[in-house]
């Protein structure tokens, strides 16, 4: 079917876009001037959401696919296989909730004092420019959490597994291209944050189609992101 080739074609053209970075495309979408800061945050959350999320709905849509945002589309079922052999059993979503946020919340806890005994972020990667300074900009860190978590998740563990499987490629290996092409989305980190965040991406591959579950997969991306954008912030004292 030539659909599923073209709409990959169009994924992976918008994910280029992202890549090029870059503001002078998205000037239409806010008013120029004023804080720098606020603008920078801005962008960081509109950019995903049009390149990931309106290009992931849009192909849904155009392929009939759109009920794959619920249930897990049959043509996972050897990776999810491979994913259960792997961690020897399904994982229900009630004890991926809790024992995510349980290990979340404990070990943000520790990296933030760490960081406030340090004087410093213990981060794999640079990711300096996107972390809050101040109080104000907690919701701006709370914002890119949200936008990432969702945005992502639609585009790296749907949209381009599900068109890769189209095409022929092995469900595994189209995982394992779509981890690698998200640690380079997030090149601003450098190699080594390209590196982690390509890991990171293979935990919430597991905790996908372990749970069978995108929204699964969305809120544990969410909890990562506000564990590093807002609570290791506020904990460290770097926030004022």
């Amino acid at each position: 079917m030539l659909a599923a080739p073209l709409w990959l074609a169009v994924g992976l053209a918008s994910l280029a876009l992202f890549l090029r970075g870059g503001t002078r495309h998205y000037r239409w979408l806010y008013r120029p001037g004023g804080d720098a800061r606020r603008r920078r945050f801005l962008l960081r959350a509109l950019r995903p959401t049009l390149h990931f999320a309106v290009v992931t709905l849009v192909a849904l849509v155009a392929l009939g696919r759109l009920h794959a945002l619920a249930q897990l589309p049959a043509e996972f079922a050897p990776a999810r296989a491979a994913a259960i052999d792997l961690a020897g059993g399904t994982m229900p979503l009630d004890l991926l909730a809790w024992s995510t946020l349980g290990g979340l919340a404990v070990g943000g806890v520790i990296a933030g004092l760490v960081e406030r005994w340090r004087g410093r972020s213990v981060t794999l990667g640079d990711v300096e420019s996107v972390l809050p300074t101040t109080r104000g900009e907690l919701g701006w860190g709370t914002l890119l959490s949200v936008t990432a978590g969702v945005t992502e998740e639609l585009f790296f563990r749907l949209l381009l597994p599900l068109l890769l499987v189209s095409c022929g490629v092995p469900g595994v290996a189209a995982f394992a291209l779509s981890c690698a092409l998200f640690g380079a989305a997030h090149r601003y980190q450098g190699w080594i944050g390209m590196a982690a965040t390509a890991l990171v991406g293979a935990v919430l591959t597991l905790a996908y189609l372990l749970s069978g579950s995108l929204a699964a997969a969305m809120l544990l991306h969410v909890a990562i992101d506000l564990n590093a954008l807002v609570v290791r912030p506020l904990l460290s004292g770097r926030v004022r």
